[in-house]
């Protein structure tokens, strides 16, 4: 997301990134990963219940990607906050999303990923941002 950045500016839109953990493990992940965009915690994990983000299962976390794409799998292995994934708050297995929201705070637009590394591309987000902004 900070690589396209100002791409996604250039929409009129932000980013704000938002993780389970407290809101200082999330300063913590934004200096480490020189985030530009606000990162809050979400420790209870009430948004992700709100926006009925799934769970993966143990063979889809850990060997599915590696039998479908093993160089991506062991890129992701490496970019990983290993030392996040073991704070207590934790849940490994949780899925994410991408979630456009307007000014009034009304969700436009729902990415729920159904795997770890399922997150819709700059383009994507580009295209929804641009249907958005011409009403469809």
């Amino acid at each position: 997301m900070q690589r396209d950045l100002h791409e996604i500016e250039s929409h009129g839109a932000g980013a704000v990134a938002v993780g389970q953990g407290t809101g200082v493990e999330a300063a913590r992940i934004a200096r480490t990963m020189k985030l530009t965009f606000p990162v809050l915690g979400d420790p209870s994990k009430e948004g992700y219940r709100a926006l009925d983000l799934g769970r993966e299962g143990w063979w889809a976390l850990l060997a599915k990607p590696f039998l479908e794409d093993p160089a991506g799998a062991l890129r992701n292995l490496r970019e990983a906050d290993l030392g996040a994934s073991l704070s207590p708050r934790s849940d490994v297995k949780q899925l994410g999303g991408v979630v456009l929201v307007d000014r009034a705070g009304t969700i436009r637009w729902l990415h729920r990923s159904r795997t770890t590394t399922d997150v819709p591309s700059t383009a994507e987000l580009l295209a929804a941002l641009d249907a958005l902004a011409a009403g469809a």
